[in-house]
């Protein structure tokens, strides 16, 4: 699914190795939020490693134009630290947007499973209310959310815990479990102890020294 071969970057020095099976969930554990988030972007494309190769779903990412790595992210999604969210759309036009925008199914398909998502997550606050009214909590839950909703082969969690409870860690690692069918899932985290509430995953340790 995604093999990555004397990876090194901008802040992450140490080379990586390793290897991810289809289905499988996979812990990354990263000293610096800034090596995580680069580590999220060598690995979907967005950015060059300064060595090594990513081999992503049988393609070498060194080797696709442009257009190719647009058609290959379409098959992942993304929960970002910072959420993602755009502020001037309601919370329900957040949620729905990719999958519209990607016709991934037709928009009653794409309603009935988002309003389904919603209700497996407990949201409770009103659809249509504003970004503004969330808490942190619920604008993670939303960015879950809207990945689920996009029916994707891989999902990669950036911090998904920073801010959050212990209570509401284990709660949400729960939720993301029921929810992740089949897919590929991949954690980027800033502890080791983080990493052990995932259960059956595969832990990946980035330390430096």
């Amino acid at each position: 699914m995604i093999k990555v071969i004397g990876l090194t970057g901008e802040f992450i020095n140490k080379q990586m190795n390793f290897e991810v099976e289809k289905g499988s969930k996979t812990v990354f554990i990263f000293e610096k939020d800034e090596q995580g988030s680069e580590f999220l972007k060598i690995v979907t494309g967005i950015k060059s490693p300064n060595r090594g190769e990513v081999i992503l779903m049988g393609r070498r990412l060194n080797e696709l134009t442009r257009d190719e790595l647009f058609e290959l992210r379409k098959k992942i999604s993304i929960v970002f630290k910072t959420g993602g969210l755009i502020s001037n759309l309601k919370t329900w036009e957040n949620l729905m947007l990719p999958a519209l925008y990607h016709k991934i199914a037709d928009e009653e398909s794409i309603t009935k499973r988002g309003v389904e998502i919603l209700k497996e997550l407990a949201f409770k606050r009103e659809p249509m209310c504003s970004i503004s009214q969330l808490t942190k909590f619920e604008k993670r839950l939303i960015g879950i959310a809207r990945a689920f909703l996009m029916m994707p082969e891989i999902i990669i969690f950036e911090y998904p815990f920073d801010g959050l409870e212990e209570s509401e860690k284990k709660w949400l690692t729960e939720k993301i479990e029921k929810l992740r069918d089949k897919a590929t899932i991949l954690y980027i985290l800033g502890s080791e102890k983080e990493g052990l509430l995932i259960e059956k995953a595969n832990i990946i340790k980035n330390a430096e020294n």
